[in-house]
């Protein structure tokens, strides 16, 4: 036989594939039903304790790795069998597509796999960035899954790019980011296709809520995730804030006049009220959708990325970083959070060495920044610079409550009138006036530094059961922090 050559059967390596990548997801999702079963098992004591760490540091992360190794095993395959079939078709029109096979045996990726398999590399990757594909991704979370499947295993196989040329997010990011977002979404409850903050209130309000009872759940599952709890705690004083704006919003649309309802409000409170109802309707309308999407936002960037890695885990977040999604700063902050074992009572959190606290401290801190300092710093912009912005901001920095036991709000941290006492000036005994402004991306930054952010962590570390404060009745926590009274409200039928 010599002279000739024999090929590996193309079929036969592409199955062994598909039952190789089978295998490694039903891996992956014996370790997340694990997980759930172990954190949320009634085993208390120290033995429950010990398990629950041993299982975090070294049992979930060996299932992972072997599922990760046999991802890699069929990738191999895959790859093995484009050369084959390259090397056996040269001439056929879509010689080397090396579209991996469907995920498992789903029937949803299969579809994918089908409908793929004919088109050549250049109508493959013109497909996979067309609004036909993202339209079919988007039907329901079997598609989702399915989409991500295949095109994950053809970036993993080198046969499609994870960035651009420029080495900057290409498709890959925004499949990533749209499969993360909307998993979250439905994960907490929510229809994707439903939640649209240019609607207004009255339309998103389910939705509004269903984000932090979702915080809530995902700082459940793993106590690490600090900040996803701070999210949570800082719910009442948004959703207030978004339930005021809309009856001032209606109010102005009607042409009511506020200043009657307001005779027997706080002074200071009231004057900033009828300033911010006396905007108008189109500017209160602007207002209301802007921070609307804020949420959504925060929860599409820093939300979906705790879903991805407690669903995923490091692996997960790696992914999204080499696709130019997860920015260093918040790499820094996952690390942080993998870096410390595993607990499902928060009060593991004191069995930790100072260096796993300070870990978990940082990690906060990185996840604030990017939410105050990137995801939402230029919608603040935007909104300040509206015409009627500095006053509409100004007003809100008078309002804000925080909803976080023991933090400050704005003036209570930062005087708006201070005395001194200083020889070296003239008059040498005087005021000096402190004007912020909460929009402005430094005082807001500073607000939280110097206080928001510690006084969190003292509320968490100090509290008995800190998910059963976060999953209290969100109506009734929201109410201590309203600013319109119920006087105005009630004629309005109005939360």
């Amino acid at each position: 036989m010599a002279g000739n050559f024999y090929g590996a059967d193309v079929a036969q390596l592409r199955r062994l594939a598909r039952e190789l990548q089978a295998g490694a997801q039903q891996l992956d999702q014996l370790g997340r039903q694990l997980s759930g079963t172990i954190g949320t098992s009634p085993w208390k004591g120290r033995d429950g304790d010990r398990f629950r760490n041993d299982w975090n540091a070294a049992h979930l992360k060996a299932l992972k790795a072997a599922a990760a190794e046999i991802g890699t095993a069929a990738r191999a395959l895959l790859l093995n069998a484009d050369e084959q079939h390259a090397a056996s078709h040269s001439g056929a029109g879509n010689a080397g597509s090396g579209l991996p096979g469907a995920p498992g045996h789903d029937r949803t990726g299969q579809e994918l796999t089908d409908r793929m398999s004919g088109m050549t590399r250049t109508e493959q990757e013109s497909y996979l960035v067309s609004e036909e594909f993202r339209a079919w991704m988007r039907q329901d979370q079997a598609h989702a899954d399915a989409a991500k499947g295949v095109v994950d295993q053809l970036v993993d196989s080198g046969l499609l790019p994870a960035t651009g040329s420029d080495g900057g997010p290409n498709f890959y990011a925004d499949v990533l980011q749209l499969y993360w977002s909307e998993s979250a979404m439905r994960a907490a409850g929510i229809d994707p296709a439903h939640w649209d903050p240019s609607l207004g209130v009255s339309h998103n309000r389910a939705d509004i809520y269903r984000v932090y009872a979702f915080y809530a759940e995902l700082y459940r599952n793993d106590p690490r995730m600090e900040w996803i709890g701070m999210a949570n705690q800082v719910g009442p004083t948004f959703i207030a804030g978004f339930e005021d704006m809309a009856i001032l919003h209606d109010l102005a649309e009607t042409g009511e006049d506020v200043a009657d309802f307001l005779a027997e409000a706080d002074p200071r409170r009231a004057a900033a009220l009828a300033s911010i109802a006396g905007l108008g309707a189109a500017d209160l309308g602007y207002y209301e959708a802007s921070f609307l999407s804020m949420q959504k936002e925060i929860f599409s960037d820093i939300g979906s990325q705790h879903h991805a890695y407690q669903q995923g885990g490091m692996a997960e977040i790696q992914r999204l970083e080499a696709a130019g999604i997860v920015a260093p700063r918040m790499n820094e902050a996952w690390t942080a959070i993998d870096s410390v074992p595993g607990y499902s009572d928060p009060q593991g959190y004191h069995q930790l060495t100072p260096a796993q606290q300070e870990a978990l401290h940082q990690a906060s801190y990185n996840m604030a920044d990017q939410e105050q300092n990137y995801v939402i710093a230029d919608d603040y912009d935007d909104v300040r610079d509206r015409t009627s912005g500095v006053a509409f901001t100004e007003a809100m920095t008078v309002l804000g409550e925080p909803s976080i036991e023991g933090a400050k709000s704005y003036y209570e941290q930062f005087p708006a009138v201070t005395a001194y006492i200083d020889t070296g000036r003239f008059p040498p005994v005087g005021l000096d006036g402190h004007h912020g402004n909460i929009s402005v991306r430094e005082d807001r930054w500073e607000l939280i530094d110097r206080d928001t952010l510690g006084a969190y962590e003292d509320w968490l570390h100090g509290e008995d059961n800190p998910y059963g404060e976060m999953t209290k009745p969100m109506a009734d926590r929201v109410e201590s922090y309203r600013m319109v009274p119920k006087e105005l409200r009630t004629p309005l039928g109005a939360p």
